[in-house]
């Protein structure tokens, strides 16, 4: 499957690599475009395929777009299709816990503890909540994988309730999958959202899956890792995070090894940490979870980016329709609700290109006043991944630019001028 997306998308070749600073110095001198790696250690390597640009190419929707794209696959989750093939499991060769060391995982950083899995969808389900996919770096140690699990995202959630009732928690980790399957497990969502039937729902409303021993369904994938995360903790980090810094050394969840599985001719896909396929994979499932917030708040709330230059994560545009003079500031104060994390947010009109930096900075310029349109909330909980923040308590100060024109003073004070064709 990854091999048909490598051909649409028409890469960068690459002869060979190393597997240690190589091929992340590859990816990072072509961050932003596909990048197909021949030879690394024996395998073939892509990277850099899940960009703004590419996804739009891949589902065939334009980037300005995809957000209502994303919007529509997840009011038709519940509908998504699961389409157990178990004939796709005979494509596999099975391996012994010890081929992790022959894989090509990347070693990208010079402080990282270690070769890391930056583009492995974990696969849990649970009796109670259903299946939960989810992306998380894990690193590779001698004989087991440490997890880098938050304690408010679902999965450690998943894994406290399987300590407690069974001492475990099955899981599979799928590397070298559709972007689909990708952009779903990067999805925030209730916890009772079906991220495998989101994927289909991103595919048009199908997806083939097969069943494990461990008994979890499966899509289609390049590799496959068949464990259990167990109650034991190890040392995970350094490593770098979406800012592009290093984040600390903290205990986290060990995964037992049971098996592995590979395609005959495997394709691994290298996710560059705090590159643009990371900051991609990690905003643009944020954007509808905004969109929907300020929506509430803003019936006519037009588009949503979260922004390369702020990580696509700490930074969004919310563009809307202007009614009333509180509307600019309302959809900030929703926009930092819907999405914890945003550390700057700035409003602006129908006019303004949410794609291109310069006319949001144009809106800043010509319609914004400092005593009047820009909110500042201090002392907030933020990001755990910004730098700036207190390290102590993770506390940040939050700013709301209202960008939008002053009806007050009427638009025609703020019209720009075009030329007759």
């Amino acid at each position: 499957m990854i091999r048909e997306i490598i051909d649409k998308l028409n890469p960068i070749v690459i002869e060979k690599a190393n597997k240690i600073f190589e091929v992340s110095r590859i990816l990072k001198e072509y961050d932003g475009k596909p990048v197909y790696i021949k030879d690394v250690d024996g395998f073939e390597v892509v990277g850099n395929i899940c960009s703004r640009e590419t996804l739009a190419k891949i589902f065939n929707v334009k980037k300005e777009d995809f957000i209502f794209f994303m919007l529509d696959a997840m009011e038709k989750e519940k509908d998504g299709k699961l389409i157990k093939n178990n004939k796709l499991r005979e494509s596999y060769i099975e391996e012994e816990p010890e081929y992790i060391k022959k894989m090509p995982i990347p070693t990208y950083y010079e402080k990282d503890a270690g070769p890391y899995i930056t583009s492995g969808v974990v696969v849990v389900n649970d009796e109670d909540y259903g299946y939960n996919l989810s992306i998380h770096r894990i690193l590779v140690k001698d004989n087991h994988l440490v997890i880098r699990m938050v304690e408010q995202r679902h999965l450690h959630f998943l894994y406290k309730k399987a300590l407690k009732e069974k001492g475990y928690l099955d899981v599979a980790i799928i590397i070298g999958v559709h972007p689909a399957v990708l952009l779903a497990g990067s999805t925030s969502a209730d916890i009772t959202f079906d991220e495998l039937k989101f994927s289909a729902s991103l595919l048009g409303g199908a997806l083939e899956v097969f069943e494990l021993d461990n008994g979890l369904l499966v899509p289609e994938a390049e590799f496959i890792i068949e464990g259990v995360i167990v109650d034991r903790l190890d040392d995970e980090g350094p490593f770098v995070d979406i800012t592009g810094t290093y984040d600390i050394v903290r205990k986290q969840p060990i995964i037992e090894i049971k098996k592995l599985y590979s395609k005959e001719k495997p394709i691994f896909h290298a996710l560059l940490p705090g590159g643009i396929e990371h900051k991609t994979l990690m905003g643009m499932p944020q954007e509808p979870r905004i969109f929907k917030g300020v929506r509430n708040t803003v019936p006519t709330v037009k588009n949503v980016v979260l922004t390369e230059g702020g990580c696509c994560w700490l930074h969004a545009v919310v563009q809307i329709e202007k009614r009333t003079e509180g509307d600019g500031k309302n959809a900030i104060l929703a926009a930092f609700a819907s999405h914890p994390s945003l550390k700057h947010v700035v409003v602006v009109d129908e006019d303004i290109n949410i794609f291109d930096i310069n006319d949001v900075e144009y809106a800043i310029a010509t319609r914004v006043q400092g005593d009047k349109d820009i909110i500042i909330i201090p002392g907030v909980k933020g990001s755990s991944l910004d730098p700036s923040s207190d390290l102590k308590n993770r506390l940040t100060t939050k700013v709301g630019i209202d960008a939008t024109m002053s009806l007050i003073k009427g638009k025609e004070h703020f019209e720009r001028a075009k030329i007759p064709e």
